[in-house]
């Protein structure tokens, strides 16, 4: 019947709507249902009719039920009576009651918020029309290791797939434009400056490949002219108080300093959170157009994003091995004019490799790792909260079985009278189910509530903007959320209902049904699951916490205490040096130095080469420097010496770090009046005259790098002038012991520069900050994983205490004979206690070689790694014993204290 072979209706909707539909219906119903379904499948997808056809089926199921699931003439009789008993059963066992709903509303809580976080991390991109036939263009990491891919490319490479690849239907550009000052004038205002941190150029076409939503313009002609401004509605709302901008004028200043006047053409939404692309404002790539006619050739430009829309039914494969003749017939111009290299010396083997990666691929990808134009995702992390979310919701269902089979012996009379009186086993296996799902719906009702309350806690620590709120209103969520609650409450009261309702009338009138010990195998089984879960947890959360800590007080090989960057140097033009002489003059600065980038941050580089015969050309990181900047951020010289103002011809000369040598196969002394050259252009040659220990110039989660230290000056290298510049003060400890202090120098500093240029955003940073900022991922992923080790260990807890006030229950007689027979309390303490520390213990031995695993797979991603200690593991196991001994104590203590007298006299 269906045109899609194995394309079936879900079984389930069909049995639910059987059971429930009145037998005059069904044939009706069926026939329509599965009619709609088929036109679904053939016109839609798979997953789209599949959850319309649950829509429909409910809908039938609340019209027209007659509820034969229960097999009785008077449904409304039968789950009033299901539910009293419920309602009886939790009342008389408050306690077990109380422990059940709060494991479960921890579980599904917990759940659920990692299933938001989960689902929106998964699903970037998904709102574009054409996603699945939009992909970006990635190549091999020229500038660094080429195992390593880049999600930019040069500008020729679009032209390139244009003339080559007839399967693509669009091919656009998007270049990144970094940080851009702009400003707007209104008739009664003065000027308004700002600094865009997402300011781009994109080709005409862009937007036949994004259809990101309009408010005004036309998405055909918007990028269409020179100067043309696309601006995102906040960004409208920012300059002009409204979204009614259409033809209104912004500036943006240029790389000399002169203003290029842009028109507003478009007004974009704000764009989903949910994109791998970020923009506030988007200007037309012509606009560059001198710059674009005098570099379009390049392939090492690496500034671009190229975007492709393949035709349907392309084939990927295919198109894929067609890109690899590519780079071998347009790329060789640009490494013969530029690096005077052929295209095999340049590759040295390496294959220049084009792929095809789909934009709903880019956020989670593991390569590249990179995106200049948004957010890049961790699936490792998406993967383990996963993991977590499951294993948390696996513990609420461990607690439900665990305490349901425990009190199992309290409800043995109940089902003997029953199967007595007529009972069938299916009614008693309904009822428990019943009860089951009834628990599980009232978990899940409180869990929205703690949802809904907690999730703003959850948005800040972990930096996204999830909302439960709007999912309560979709048709597909509230589904998944009947059928989790229905399948939850199947799963937790299966194994209770058919063990309860297995018991024979005769054993149990006779009291011959053991107390709730037939299952005690398995309830110690799920016990040590829960524990071992935990404690892995623990262990985990020590190892983050402790490498957080070991990257915080690792040797930087610089001082980053004290030092106050001021940033935005370059918009002063090229003389900075009267700012220099003004902010060296405040009472709180001892020195103070100019750089074209700053720690952590430093990620420029060029290919270099020893000017040896047959030298290999090597690839070095490289930061500008004046004369003062080493001694400001305190790097020790190996040999040689600084750069010296007093010597004109140190322009042209250059520092080395250690690893940069040892690349070089030179040691600190050889070094010394070597000469190294820029393997490009001129290959201008530069001596060496001093050598530095390495120090960390990025985040020390990546091992130091070479680096080459270029005088500011040096106007033979092809960056000169170009990127942002600073000014870092090391300032007296003296002068800044408290707040006030440090809040009167940078209100000079800022009165310095304002008095220079008014327009010019002042910004500044420390450098100890930024170091710590590196880490920012780490430290939010470690509040989470504390966060959820101690709700795990919560509902673990929750488990063993349930257990042990049962376990209190049975024994209670037994402990009470021996203390009549000379017993201590301390000594049925212990007896009571010592299987429940057992349990524990062998939790530990589980959970201690899985957790090293874990952790060592975690660790690998960092240059600098924390030692694996045994300490670490003895603290968690350590932890874990005291918890369950605090847990179980209370019992312990309870009923090895009773008077014998109280439980024995009615024996």
């Amino acid at each position: 019947m269906f045109s899609k072979k194995g394309h079936k209706p879900p079984r389930l909707a069909d049995w639910l709507v059987s059971k429930l539909i009145g037998d005059e219906y069904l044939e009706e119903f069926f026939g329509d249902l599965h009619e709609i379904y088929e036109d679904r499948l053939a016109s839609k997808s798979r997953t789209y009719a599949w959850c319309m056809y649950w829509v429909d089926a409910l809908h039938l199921l609340f019209g027209f039920t007659s509820f034969k699931l229960f097999k009785t003439q008077n449904n409304t009789i039968m789950l009033k009576s299901m539910f009293i008993i419920a309602w009886r059963n939790a009342i008389r066992q408050k306690q077990f009651t109380v422990l059940n709903l709060l494991g479960l509303t921890i579980g599904i809580s917990i759940s659920l918020t990692i299933g938001l976080y989960v689902y929106n991390e998964s699903n970037f991109d998904e709102f574009l029309t054409e996603k699945d036939r939009i992909y970006r263009v990635n190549q091999p990491d020229i500038w660094n290791e080429w195992t390593e891919m880049s999600s930019t490319t040069g500008p020729n490479v679009a032209t390139a797939l244009r003339a080559e690849i007839a399967e693509f239907e669009e091919v656009t550009r998007i270049l990144v434009m970094g940080n851009q000052f702009t400003r707007y004038t209104s008739e009664s205002t003065k000027a308004k400056t700002f600094k865009e941190l997402r300011f781009h150029l994109a080709e005409e076409n862009f937007f036949k490949v994004f259809d990101y939503e309009f408010l005004q313009g036309n998405p055909a002609t918007a990028l269409a002219a020179p100067m043309n401004l696309v601006v995102t509605e906040s960004t409208a709302k920012r300059y002009f108080g409204t979204t009614d901008v259409m033809g209104k004028s912004i500036e943006v200043k240029d790389w000399d300093g002169s203003w290029k006047t842009y028109v507003v053409t478009a007004v974009l939404a704000d764009l989903p959170s949910q994109s791998h692309l970020q923009f506030d404002m988007l200007a037309s790539l012509t606009s560059n157009q001198e710059q674009m006619d005098y570099h379009s050739w390049k392939w090492i430009w690496t500034a671009f994003s190229t975007y492709v829309l393949v035709n349907d039914g392309a084939d990927i494969d295919a198109l894929t091995a067609k890109l690899q003749t590519i780079p071998p017939k347009y790329a060789p111009p640009t490494t013969e004019r530029i690096f005077n290299q052929s295209y095999e010396e340049f590759t040295a083997g390496n294959p220049w490799k084009l792929e095809l990666q789909p934009v709903t691929d880019i956020y989670l990808g593991a390569s590249p790792s990179q995106n200049a134009f948004g957010p890049v995702g961790n699936a490792q992390v998406v993967q383990i909260f996963a993991a977590i979310g499951v294993v948390i919701l696996l513990l609420s269902c461990i607690n439900f079985i665990n305490l349901s089979t425990a009190r199992s012996a309290n409800r043995a009379k109940e089902v003997g009278v029953r199967k007595v009186l007529g009972s069938q086993r299916g009614t008693l296996v309904r009822q428990f189910v019943f009860e089951s799902v009834l628990f599980v719906a009232i978990g899940t009702l409180m869990a929205l509530v703690v949802v809904n309350s907690a999730l703003n806690w959850f948005n800040i620590v972990a930096e996204r903007e999830l909302s439960l709120i709007p999912w309560l209103s979709q048709p597909s969520f509230l589904l998944i959320l009947l059928l989790f609650v229905l399948g939850l409450g199947i799963l937790s009261g299966g194994y209770p209902a058919f063990y309860l309702s297995s018991f024979k009338p005769i054993a149990v009138i006779k009291g011959q049904v053991s107390k709730g010990n037939k299952g005690k195998s398995f309830r110690n089984a799920l016990v040590v699951f829960q524990f071992t879960i935990s404690i892995c947890l623990i262990i985990c959360s020590l190892f983050v916490q402790k490498q957080l800590r070991y990257a915080s007080t690792i040797d930087l090989g610089l001082s980053e205490e004290n030092l106050l960057q001021i940033h935005n140097i370059e918009q002063f033009g090229f003389n900075s040096e009267p700012i220099k002489t003004a902010l060296s003059g405040l009472a709180a600065v001892s020195e103070i130095g100019k750089s074209f980038g700053i720690p952590p941050n430093v990620g420029s580089g060029d290919r270099y080469r020893s000017t040896e015969p047959n030298a290999p050309v090597l690839q070095l990181s490289n930061l500008r420097v004046d004369e003062d900047y080493l001694d400001v951020i305190d790097v020790s010289f190996l040999s040689g010496r600084n750069f010296d103002i007093e010597r004109p011809a140190d322009k042209y000369r250059v520092i080395l770090n250690e690893e940069a040598i040892k690349l070089l196969g030179w040691n600190a002394e050889d070094a010394i009046g070597r000469s190294i050259a820029v393997a490009s252009g001129n290959e201008d040659e530069f001596e060496v005259i001093g050598v530095v220990k390495d120090f960390n110039f990025q985040s020390t989660k990546t091992g130091i790098l070479p680096l080459i230290l270029l005088h500011h000056g040096n106007d033979r290298v092809w960056d000169y002038g170009a990127g942002l510049s600073y000014y870092t003060l090391r300032l007296k400890p003296s002068a800044v012991q408290t707040s006030d202090n440090l809040r009167v120098l940078i209100n000079d500093a800022e009165a310095i520069l304002k008095g220079i240029d008014q327009s010019i955003p002042f910004e500044f940073s420390f450098m100890d900050q930024q170091f710590e900022d590196s880490f920012r991922n780490e430290q939010r992923m470690g509040a989470v994983l504390n966060f959820f080790t101690l709700m795990a260990m919560v509902i673990a807890c929750l488990g063993l205490f349930g257990l042990a006030a049962y376990s209190a229950e049975q024994r209670t007689k037994e402990l009470s004979i021996r203390k009549v027979l000379g017993a201590k309390t301390s000594q049925l303490t212990l007896l009571f206690s010592t299987g429940f520390i057992k349990l524990v213990g062998l939790s530990i031995l589980v959970s201690v070689p899985l957790a090293y695993w874990l952790v060592n797979i975690w660790l690998e991603g960092f240059a600098y790694r924390t030692p694996i200690q045994v300490g670490v593991f003895a603290l968690a196991a350590l932890i874990s014993l005291l918890i369950a001994i605090f847990t179980t104590g209370y019992q312990s203590l309870y009923v090895a204290s009773k008077n014998p007298v109280d439980t024995l006299k009615a024996e």
